[in-house]
């Protein structure tokens, strides 16, 4: 029973990482209105934690506590996505790792560019002691 439950969650897991590097949205220039309601929409398991405001910049934050996974979008001062993080399990490390370079191609110094509709973006892979950050942000020249 737990082997079949590791299973499920793993795949599941697996289902969403590809979902989110696999579709190409990344959100960042979405308003904060619209990121809510496609995240409650194309992201399942995620749900809406809190809004946090810092003078002229703000984030909100979802949570899926199925995956234990957690997703940031940085906001402006109008209430646009700037940067995206999303925090894994240390664990998932090399997963997610190769994922990226499957979908970027190699990676140089766990960094990604990749471009689209004229945009350029970078994804940044970060291992922490407790997590795993992936962060997607415009690729500055």
């Amino acid at each position: 029973m737990l082997k079949r439950v590791l299973i499920h969650s793993s795949l599941l897991m697996a289902f969403t990482m590809l979902f989110l590097f696999g579709q190409g949205q990344n959100f960042i220039g979405l308003h904060k209105d619209e990121i809510k309601t496609r995240v409650e929409h194309e992201l399942s398991g995620f749900v809406f934690a809190k809004e946090i405001f810092n003078y002229d910049r703000s984030f909100i934050k979802f949570e899926n506590t199925f995956e234990e996974q957690t997703l940031l979008f940085m906001l402006n001062a109008e209430g646009y996505c700037t940067s995206i993080s999303r925090m894994y399990n240390t664990w998932m490390f090399n997963k997610i790792k190769q994922e990226l370079i499957e979908k970027y191609g190699k990676d140089k110094n766990q960094k990604w560019a990749y471009k689209k509709d004229g945009k350029k973006y970078e994804i940044e892979l970060v291992k922490g002691e407790w997590f795993v950050t992936v962060v997607t942000r415009n690729k500055k020249e």
